[in-house]
Formats: C-alpha cells, sequence, structure tokens
C-alpha cells in the first residue's frame, strides 16, 4: 500500500485531483459483476449447472457538487475532468483511506481506469448567467490490458 503524506484531495485520477478545493464528491458507488455460466447437464436433481468464470466488469460512479465561487477554478473543473478523459487513455486511480492529526494520510492505488461518461448540470444561476451550483457525476471503469478484447 503507498504512503501518501498529509494529502489534500480525496482521490485523484490520472492528474485530477478530486477534493474540497476542486470538485468534492458526495457519493461514491462501485460495481463489480460475477461471472457464472450455467452448464446444461444431467444431474440427480435435473437442473443446471453452474460454474464461476470470473470477475466480470467493474465500475465506480462518482456524484458530487461543485460551487464555482467556493473553489479555485470552479467554472472550470468540469473541462479539466474532460480533458483527462480526453486523453483516450487509462488513468491511474488512487483512493485516500485514512487521514488525521493522528496518522498519516494512506492512499491506495486502485490501478487503472478510463472515464466513460461524464455528465453536468449547473442550476441556480446568477444575473450574468454563472451558476452557483454544478452538480456532476462521472462514471468510470476498470481498465484490465486488453485493448482488442
Amino acid at each position: 500500500m503507498a504512503k501518501i503524506n498529509h494529502a489534500n484531495y480525496m482521490m485523484q485520477l490520472g492528474t485530477y485531483k478530486f477534493s474540497v478545493s476542486t470538485a468534492a464528491f458526495q457519493k461514491m458507488q462501485f460495481n463489480t459483476q460475477y461471472r457464472w455460466k450455467t452448464l446444461d447437464t444431467q444431474t440427480d436433481q435435473a437442473t443446471p449447472v453452474q460454474q464461476f468464470v470470473g470477475v466480470g466488469k467493474q465500475e465506480l460512479e462518482l456524484e458530487g457538487t461543485i460551487f464555482p465561487q467556493l473553489v479555485k477554478d470552479g467554472l472550470k473543473q468540469l473541462d479539466k475532468m474532460r480533458a483527462e478523459a480526453a486523453k483516450g487513455e487509462p488513468l491511474t486511480l488512487t483512493y485516500v483511506e485514512e487521514s488525521g492529526k493522528s496518522s498519516p494520510s494512506v492512499g491506495r492505488v486502485l490501478d487503472k481506469w478510463v472515464i466513460t461518461d461524464i455528465n453536468e448540470t449547473r442550476t441556480l444561476f446568477l444575473n450574468d448567467g454563472i451558476p452557483r451550483e454544478i452538480q456532476f457525476t462521472m462514471k468510470l471503469s476498470r481498465y484490465d490490458g486488453n485493448e482488442g478484447a
């Protein structure tokens, strides 16, 4: 497990850092599929047999809110996320698991991931059209290294 001392961010994807001062996420959802193959064979009970064939697709979804007036480059945070996605390459994902005065921040490398979707909703507009709130959802899919598969 890689150690990160005094991390000032929640998670990093490629060069983009999710933090309170950029874009903090309030919800993180992991989804892992497990593949089973049903084999039609004769058994005493005449029911199909299932065989585990491996871990399937792994996905991660982040949901968060950006308050543009309160964070650095508030209106450009989604552009920065999209720039990472537009690289068209797998990105290393690291996650800070523990932080505080009593123990240094400990990070966990979650391997390579690709950005599959970025959605944003801008609300609570000021007179000049600048939103006071930007909600975002980013979907990631674990990269397994098989480019041709």
